[in-house]
């Protein structure tokens, strides 16, 4: 029995190693997989890793080739590695903490706000909802203060927690209220320690990830989709790493062994990282096809796509997030064509929203549509009964102002 039990052991240990060197991989942009790679290959003497020769086939014959090397040099730590690296003790100190503050990690926007579900990370993990919510609360001791909040009013609370001066309790406290209220700042404008509290908020970031926010930073798409007679899905190789196994010599310690197991390991898991995401983006594009010749998007969720192809949804959340496809149309990150059925119709919420979008751009701008003129016209169109607050939702969810906001604009257009 002893041998047995020594060799699943070593068998189950392999696999956890492996597992903790793919999550990462395949969570990873394509623009910062080079960096991850090689923060990997410092702890193995036998790895290296080097630039694809794509990439100097596509950069270095232009002009701009050097320009383009010196701002790959320059690279400053993104958000999702600054929030990674604090995903451990002493706020996260058991590996079912770190579980979940990664999931909710792939839920945090580039502005730095939380926009997943409580309920369905809860699912992922197998944990109750009370509990993700606890981890999520516990974003407000990293940094940059405030991120992992659902909106300005939560972020604002964080970063007052964080704040590294001495605040007196009827300050904190009445900043405390103000937040709670910043819709109608002006109504405490007659405190006395109204002051106090702006020379404060005014060092609050909003959004929360403004100083990782660049907005010349340029996206990489991982693939790109070409569709004409035929779907043509090319990976961007030209942005892979090669990884280079050194094996100078045939060691029999055990130590050695292992590290060049590792190496070996890493080169397949790279492997299995590219052809992961091609039969994702292939299935995206199979599902959603309509969108890419210029249609709309098709109710579809990750659920789906994780059943289809035999992965945990939870995977299929790590491999979407930070990827990016380019098309005729543009560039669209992997998040944007999944879009949830309207009662159970086969009507996305996709298309409502572009419907909606449609209807305000060419309304009169004497008299815009009100929330229920656009519900009315909703169910005449697609015959679908919804109730107003989810027209209200949309339209907030496309930065359009309510009717009446709209008026105004209108009338100050014309001035």
């Amino acid at each position: 029995m002893a041998p047995t039990l020594s060799t699943s052991v070593a068998q189950k240990q392999n696999l956890n190693l492996s597992l903790k060197m793919w999550l990462p991989m395949l969570q990873t942009s394509l623009q910062d997989l080079e960096k991850h790679l090689k923060n990997v290959s410092y702890e193995n003497p036998f790895l290296e890793i080097k630039k694809p020769k794509e990439f100097y086939n596509n950069f270095m014959p232009q002009g701009t080739s050097g320009e383009f090397i010196e701002s790959l040099a320059l690279y400053s730590e993104s958000l999702n590695d600054k929030i990674s690296e604090q995903i451990c003790a002493p706020n996260f100190p058991t590996p079912n903490s770190q579980k979940v503050a990664l999931e909710i990690l792939c839920d945090i926007n580039e502005d730095g706000y939380f926009e997943g579900d409580i309920e369905k990370i809860a699912i992922t993990c197998n944990v109750f909802k009370e509990y993700v919510e606890s981890i999520r609360q516990r974003f407000s001791r990293l940094e940059p203060a405030g991120i992992g909040a659902i909106d300005l009013s939560e972020s604002f609370l964080f970063q007052l927690d964080a704040f590294d001066k001495d605040i007196d309790d009827e300050l904190y406290n009445f900043i405390k209220k103000i937040i709670k209220d910043i819709a109608h700042l002006d109504k405490y404008a007659a405190h006395h320690r109204f002051e106090d509290a702006k020379n404060i908020i005014k060092y609050f970031n909003n959004p929360p990830a403004v100083d990782y926010i660049n907005t010349n930073v340029q996206i990489i798409p991982d693939f790109y989709v070409d569709i004409g007679e035929d779907i043509n899905v090319r990976i961007n190789h030209a942005y892979y790493p090669d990884i280079e196994v050194k094996d100078p010599f045939s060691s029999k310690n055990e130590t050695i062994k292992e590290k060049l197991k590792e190496a070996r390991d890493l080169v397949n898991l790279l492997n299995l990282r590219k052809s992961t995401l091609y039969k994702i983006v292939l299935l995206i594009v199979e599902k959603q096809i309509g969108f890419f010749v210029g249609g709309e998007l098709k109710p579809f969720s990750m659920q789906e796509l994780a059943k289809e192809l035999g992965f945990a949804e939870s995977t299929i959340s790590r491999a979407v997030a930070n990827k990016y496809i380019e098309c005729s149309l543009g560039i669209f990150p992997l998040k944007h064509f999944f879009t949830n059925a309207v009662n159970n119709k086969d009507l996305s919420s996709s298309q409502i929203k572009s419907y909606i979008k449609s209807l305000v751009e060419y309304e009169d701008k004497e008299s815009p549509l009100t929330d229920q003129h656009i519900l009315e016209m909703i169910f005449e169109k697609f015959d679908l009964k919804m109730v107003r607050r989810t027209i209200t939702k949309y339209r907030k969810m496309l930065d359009i102002p309510s009717s009446k906001e709209r008026k105004k604009l209108y009338k100050v257009e014309n001035l």
